[in-house]
């Protein structure tokens, strides 16, 4: 007996991994957008960030996407760091995904503002 109709879920998570081996490089969604890099720095605090890593990104229209990456010294930081995973700043939860060098590469040029 072949029972067709496969489970049709209708929740997509806009991709993002938890799961896999850590580079050092961390993904973060659902930041404010007035997020800062000192909030960053201020959220990761005890897991020692690089603050030159830090990425928060923007859409073409100049907002922020909420999204953001940043780097830590060392895998094993990255990966004690994805225990504040849905922690908050200010009111917001921040969901965390193992990111990496390439991923990170990429954002770089949407980290900035673009100019007006």
């Amino acid at each position: 007996g072949g029972g067709g109709g496969g489970n049709h879920h209708h929740h997509h998570h806009g991709g993002g991994t938890r799961e896999g081996p850590h580079t050092g490089y961390v993904r973060m969604r659902g930041l404010p957008y007035q997020a800062t890099k000192q909030d960053i720095l201020d959220f990761f605090k005890e897991y020692k960030p690089d603050e030159s890593s830090i990425l928060l990104t923007y859409r073409v229209d100049g907002r922020s996407t909420g999204e953001g990456y940043v780097m830590f010294a060392d895998p094993s930081d990255a990966k004690e760091a994805m225990t504040m995973h849905r922690s908050t700043i200010g009111s917001r939860y921040i969901e965390l995904f193992i990111s990496n060098k390439e991923e990170h590469a990429r954002n770089v040029a949407r980290s900035t503002p673009p100019l007006r």
